[in-house]
């Protein structure tokens, strides 16, 4: 097998609905720019990733599709917003023709994400069946490629981390755990802003922080103020 049949998969939530939980720091534009400009980081990563087979983004966004196909990616459009695990599932029914096809998922909030990542999780899948991910500082999962696309269902959801790990084994696989600190972190959460803001990295994503002077507002937003506009949005997300 070879890394030419593995994809990178990035699913896309409506910008307008990006980073609820940075409410209390930026307001509702400069959020769906932040999604906007953490994607166009996450697609020029994957894009420089000479062993992908291609891109696909899933999205109910029309400005985000427009961004994707930028970046040359296939674009399956929804109707509406659809969780992860629904969008997962419609790619590996996209890829049902190809057999042995893999495929990498990256969230579309890693704008730190590089070539060399996507790269080392092509290699880890590379002997069917095989899984590797990512875990994310707060137990999710921030990468995880399958191979074959597959071979274990999503449940990207709290503690997914733990269970992928737990299909995988159902399955009869060892999964692959990719220790990379730099990825456990995705942005979510006001502390997310000021670690991944401290990292310095050349992406659009600090670039657009620095423009709007982020590290100044984090420093006048006290921390418990996030912490009420988050426990309003998840009270909300699970309404």
């Amino acid at each position: 097998m070879t890394g030419r049949d593995v994809w990178a998969v990035v699913l896309v939530k409506p910008f307008r609905l990006a980073k609820q939980r940075l409410a209390g720091v930026l307001d509702a534009g400069e959020r769906s720019e932040l999604a906007r400009v953490m994607l166009e980081d996450v697609l020029t990563a994957v894009a420089a990733c000479d062993r992908l087979a291609g891109v696909i983004v899933v999205t109910a966004d029309r400005a985000a599709a427009a961004v994707a196909r930028r970046h040359q990616a296939i674009v399956l459009m929804e109707t509406a917003a659809v969780g992860m695990n629904a969008a997962v599932a419609r790619v590996v029914k996209y890829l049902t023709g190809s057999l042995d096809a893999g495929m990498v998922i990256v969230p579309a909030d890693l704008p730190h994400v590089s070539p060399e990542d996507i790269e080392e999780m092509i290699a880890l899948i590379d002997h069917a069946p095989a899984i590797a991910l990512v875990r994310s500082s707060d137990g999710g999962t921030n990468l995880l490629a399958c191979r074959p696309s597959g071979v274990i269902a999503p449940s990207f959801g709290p503690d997914s981390f733990h269970a992928h790990c737990d299909a995988a084994q159902s399955q009869g696989i060892t999964p692959t755990v990719y220790f990379a600190p730099h990825l456990s972190l995705d942005i979510d959460r006001r502390d997310d802003l000021v670690a991944f803001v401290s990292r310095k990295s050349p992406t659009r994503t600090h670039d657009y922080l620095s423009r709007v002077n982020i590290q100044a507002r984090l420093s006048t937003v006290p921390a418990s103020a996030l912490s009420l506009v988050r426990t309003g949005c998840e009270a909300a997300a699970h309404e």
